[in-house]
């Protein structure tokens, strides 16, 4: 490989989706061969404990990574934690030249154009044909699958679910201090960032914003929550939208096993890029899935509840492990706030 095919394989991995905009890769060369790991400095906070988060995020840039690999040529011979003594280790990936490579591989022209979506997609339904691809991208993945909520308790269960999960955010001071930490209020609400949250990426109205800002104070949350404001804005950041979308479904992983929520990441991101291509927009929910696992240590007064979510999920979904809820709907327009990325050489030290 030459040197700007490494650049380009490496530009379409960051272009993945992360918990938060967290961006937690590090890559190194050794000739054709490329080692990912997981940057310690951007994981293991505690909605990443045993770096389910960071594992999901390492799984999407490294799907990123083959298929733009695949569109110039090479093949990846891929190889999942290399070595029981290094947790940080996720993959090594070994590229080869391959004339059989699908040149005009398509998901990789939706790479660039991929967005996290907070609008309210009103049009239509999602047809069975598109369903159908989605299902397909997921199952690419050996032993990943998507769950659709068909009947309406189906759907009701899956709501309450997510609903729950992004109230207990706002509810738990550990998960409420971890979410605000990673939005950059400093950048105001009209511009990006490179790292972490943007104001503008969150889709809170006008009206609203100087509210939410002020609910990053532990005291400011404490006090509205006593007036509801946690079930408030699981209403508002969960409930509504996806009462208002035409489509619902739940990536399914085999076991909690880090393989599969690596191989996981890697199949989210193919569902994703297949509903880029088709015009729809996507907003991930990952907190009742990764709360569900039963890792994540909140405080005691909410560890019940985390025990009643994952069960719920399980009987939801069974068998296998709900990770991530993707909320699907017709895209109206490119997102005008997208999430930046940091400068392709914080990623790793290349020749």
């Amino acid at each position: 490989m030459n040197r700007q095919t490494k650049t380009d394989i490496l530009r379409a991995g960051i272009a993945a989706p992360s918990a938060d905009n967290s961006q937690p890769w590090r890559f190194a060369w050794n000739g054709d061969e490329l080692d990912l790991r997981i940057d310690a400095s951007r994981s293991g906070h505690v909605s990443d404990t045993r770096y389910v988060l960071s594992d999901l995020a390492a799984g999407a840039c490294l799907e990123n990574m083959i298929i733009h690999a695949w569109s110039l040529g090479y093949v990846a011979d891929l190889e999942t934690f290399p070595s029981d003594d290094d947790e940080l280790w996720v993959a090594r990936v070994r590229w080869h030249r391959d004339p059989g490579c699908d040149q005009s591989e398509p998901l990789a022209g939706a790479i660039g154009q991929r967005h996290t979506d907070r609008g309210f997609p009103w049009r239509g339904p999602i047809s069975t044909d598109t369903q159908a691809r989605l299902d397909a991208q997921a199952r690419h993945v050996r032993g990943q699958r998507l769950y659709w909520p068909q009947t309406p308790r189906e759907r009701k269960a899956a709501l309450k679910l997510i609903r729950q999960a992004e109230t207990l955010r706002f509810r738990s001071p550990t998960l409420h201090a971890e979410l605000f930490s990673s939005i950059r209020f400093a950048v105001g609400w009209h511009a990006a960032c490179e790292e972490g949250l943007a104001p503008a990426t969150l889709a809170v109205e006008p009206p609203i914003r100087p509210l939410f800002k002020l609910l990053r104070r532990p005291v400011v949350m404490t006090m509205f929550n006593w007036l509801g404001a946690a079930s408030v804005l699981g209403w508002r950041s969960a409930w509504l939208p996806i009462r208002l979308s035409p489509g619902l479904c739940l990536l399914v992983i085999p076991s909690t096993a880090r393989s599969d929520v690596l191989a996981g990441g890697r199949a989210l991101q193919r569902v994703w890029l297949e509903a880029t291509l088709a015009g729809l927009s996507v907003q991930p929910y990952a907190a009742a899935g990764v709360l569900g696992l039963g890792f994540v240590p909140v405080e005691p007064a909410f560890q019940r509840l985390l025990s009643d979510l994952g069960a719920a999920l399980s009987e939801l979904c069974a068998p296998g492990c709900g990770l991530v809820f993707l909320r699907i709907g017709h895209a109206q327009s490119a997102a005008d706030g997208r999430s930046g990325r940091r400068t392709l050489a914080s990623f790793g030290d290349f020749p």
